[in-house]
């Protein structure tokens, strides 16, 4: 018998305080997905309905090794659900009267050159709804996961913006670069952090005293930070070598949380800024944070993606108006949604996604038949559960195919190096990416290191190139330059979707 009865132990289930519904569905349905994979990472639940929260499970571990059980302290990574808190906070800028949803790009930044764009052209509501049709992956990739920025280096990555050429302006492609470039606005505006000021204005109203956009501040708040994990990695069991830093948590994406906090937020916005009979925001602006801003022809899984407003997707799910936003990267798969004609919303946090993917669409899809009472739920669930079972055939067939492809690969080919892999070694710059260090282990492996990503280099098909694969990514490749028989500059291939990135040697 598998660890079944871990999980029910690890799971803790409130659902009687504030109404009689039945939600012993979602506790059978996760158990029966923990006891099947058995594998044993967390995920939270919590579901709200009339201003409060009827419901909240939590299941598996934040720590694996430490043995900590997710509970209703537990923060997990949010991913792009960061997305719209950091809008509301632009909105209530807006309504503080710090800015306008029209301020143009030229306004934010009077005393930045962006010298591949118009600036006066694209506005705050542009940036906010994935509209301003700019492209830059060196603030992306900077922000979100090497960390080596700094105000200055945010700056100047800022002014890099160009024009993404697959786009027009009001053209909606979705990407972190809008709430990026605001960040660094209001970084300026405020004089402190962009974190600073979006704690201010919403976590603090909110009481959400176990949410951060600093991951150092779990220590100084009392909450467990659950760490990221992934089925693909040699061992699943083992926290995925890369984990986020403050340095690497970014206004599209940067923001740990716990059910219970983010289930607040849900509620406020239900209630039209209300929360337990308090007016936590302005009414007026929880309802323009709502408005549609463009329209879109999407779909994730069963969710139907018809507009984007200040953060949040729009469209139908179950024949409802729904409002939803959901994150994902390796090591966390979240999501939030709630519908308004209903005052009902559902969290579902987890610090793995292969797995948690399907899962999370399955636990939406039992929770919102309880709410809205359509069909039976008992069948409902079963089905899911015997999907669940084929599903994860299918993962671990592709869990192995993935390993033996890359094992193929890399036995099939040879390090073609023309020098001594000492003169391969060094620091080598670029204005944008900063420092990428290349060291000799003692193995004989070159392990490259971009701020807080590293990887060791494996086999490429041409001389004197190598390949590398961050723990983010599918691979680059790096292409060293050498001019009289001296290493002078790496090209990277694969790191920035618009050109080759070229890191010269440091003397």
């Amino acid at each position: 018998m598998k660890s079944f009865l871990l999980f029910i132990a690890t799971s803790f289930l409130v659902n009687t305080s504030f109404a009689s519904t039945d939600f012993s569905a979602i506790d059978k349905y996760i158990n029966a997905v923990k006891n099947e994979v058995d594998f044993p990472s967390g995920t939270a639940v919590a579901i709200v309905k009339d201003g409060k929260i009827v419901y909240e499970g939590y299941f598996g571990y934040a720590d694996i090794k430490a043995k900590k059980k997710v509970n209703d302290k537990t923060a997990f990574y949010l991913a792009s659900i960061t997305k719209p808190l950091f809008a509301l906070s632009m909105l209530l800028m807006e309504n503080n009267g710090d800015i306008k949803e029209n301020t143009s790009m030229a306004e934010l930044f009077s005393s930045l050159d962006f010298p591949y764009v118009d600036k006066d052209s694209i506005d705050v509501k542009h940036l906010i709804s994935h509209t301003h049709a700019l492209a830059n992956r060196p603030l992306e990739d900077t922000l979100a996961f090497t960390g080596q920025h700094n105000k200055l280096q945010r700056q100047r990555l800022a002014s890099a913006s160009q024009k993404d050429t697959d786009n027009t302006l009001g053209q909606f492609q979705y990407s972190n670069v809008g709430y990026n470039l605001l960040s660094v606005w209001a970084e300026n505006k405020f004089n402190q952090d962009w974190q600073k000021t979006l704690e201010k204005l919403v976590y603090q109203p909110l009481s959400m005293d176990h949410t951060s956009s600093y991951i150092s501040d779990a220590a100084t708040k009392g909450f467990d930070v659950a760490r990221p994990y992934h089925l693909y990695t040699d061992n699943p069991k083992e926290v995925m070598p890369f984990e986020k830093s403050d340095a690497t948590l970014q206004a599209a994406g940067g923001t740990f949380s716990t059910a219970k906090d983010m289930a607040k937020f849900l509620i406020a916005q239900l209630n039209a800024g209300q929360v337990s009979g308090k007016q936590i925001f302005p009414a007026d602006v929880i309802k323009k944070s709502h408005q549609k801003l463009v329209s879109t022809d999407l779909k994730y899984r069963d969710f139907v993606r018809k507009g984007y407003a200040w953060g949040w997707y729009i469209g139908p799910y179950k024949g409802q108006q729904t409002y939803h936003h959901f994150g994902g990267i390796a090591g966390a798969h979240t999501h939030t949604s709630f519908m308004l004609e209903h005052n009902i919303g559902l969290v579902i946090l987890n610090n793995e996604e292969t797995v948690a993917g399907p899962m999370t669409a399955s636990i939406a899809d039992i929770a919102y038949s309880i709410l809205l009472d359509k069909g039976d739920v008992n069948n409902i669930t079963d089905s899911h559960i015997q999907a669940m079972k084929v599903s994860w055939k299918n993962i671990q067939a592709d869990i192995r195919e993935t390993k033996d492809t890359h094992q193929k690969r890399n036995a099939s080919r040879t390090m073609q190096l023309t020098q001594d892999k000492g003169n391969y070694t060094g620091v080598f710059h670029n204005p944008l990416w900063g420092e990428l260090h290349v060291n000799l282990l003692k193995n004989k492996d070159l392990e490259f290191t971009l701020g807080e990503l590293k990887a060791v280099a494996t086999a490429a098909k041409r001389p004197n190139e190598l390949r590398i694969q961050f723990q983010i990514d599918s691979g680059k490749i790096a292409a060293y330059k050498i001019v009289e028989g001296e290493v002078t500059a790496i090209d990277v291939y694969g790191i920035n979707p618009l050109g080759v990135e070229t890191f010269n040697r440091l003397k």
